[in-house]
């Protein structure tokens, strides 16, 4: 399976995916929709106060990026697939953001072979 052409991610993925890198909890809040809600198996997280609280515990987790697999872009919908290390262990998981206002609106996330409770 070839790379996506990074070229043609959208910029709010690649703003995502920068300040997960960095740890900046405040510049992640910022990319998302005051009506924003984030559904994992283990929670579903409504508003920017809740989505918070998970993001909180996703950064501590310490994620490394391995590799995007693949992805696609609507515009306003992107879903992904990508190879992670979560707490030392290599984990592929997938992901699908809506956009409204130029904001994630909806994020959906889960990890491929069943939810895992990484504790949040």
């Amino acid at each position: 399976m070839s790379q996506p052409d990074m070229s043609k991610i959208h910029p709010i993925f690649i703003q995502q995916g920068e300040l997960l890198a960095k740890r900046d909890l405040d510049g992640l809040m910022d990319l998302y929709h005051p009506d924003a809600v984030f559904v994992r198996f283990q929670r579903v997280a409504s508003g920017k106060k809740e989505i918070r609280e998970v993001l909180e515990k996703y950064i501590a987790l310490q994620l490394e990026f391995v590799a995007l697999e693949e992805y696609v872009d609507t515009g306003e919908t992107i879903m992904m697939r990508s190879t992670m290390k979560v707490e030392g262990e290599t984990e592929t998981s997938c992901a699908t953001l809506v956009l409204r206002d130029g904001k994630i609106w909806r994020q959906a996330a889960a990890r491929e072979g069943g939810a895992r409770d990484w504790g949040f």
